[in-house]
């Protein structure tokens, strides 16, 4: 069972991920395409634009990495806590 849930975290936060890059570097591109039509630029603002959009795609998910890595670190050391607690636990009632 717990092995379905790790599967399903792991799917939710590679989908959020991607996503975040997806959009971000479709948004730089849209971005990119106005402003070849306003400026007569073409292609050059659309280029720019998805270099843009995929730099700050690639800052979303290094920020959201880092956020869940933290998350994921405190969780250890919550369980490690609880762990050493109830170990303690058990040897004060074994004395």
């Amino acid at each position: 069972m717990s092995e379905s849930n790790d599967l399903r975290q792991g799917l939710g936060i590679a989908i959020r991920l991607g996503t975040e890059m997806t959009v971000a570097t479709l948004l730089g591109a849209g971005i990119g395409y106005g402003a070849d039509q306003f400026f007569g630029t073409k292609p050059w603002g659309i280029v720019a634009g998805v270099i843009l959009g995929g730099a700050a795609g690639m800052l979303n998910v290094y920020r959201a990495a880092q956020v869940m890595t933290e998350e994921l670190v405190s969780a250890e050391e919550k369980t490690k806590e609880d762990q050493d607690q109830n170990n303690k636990s058990d040897q004060d009632g074994n004395s």
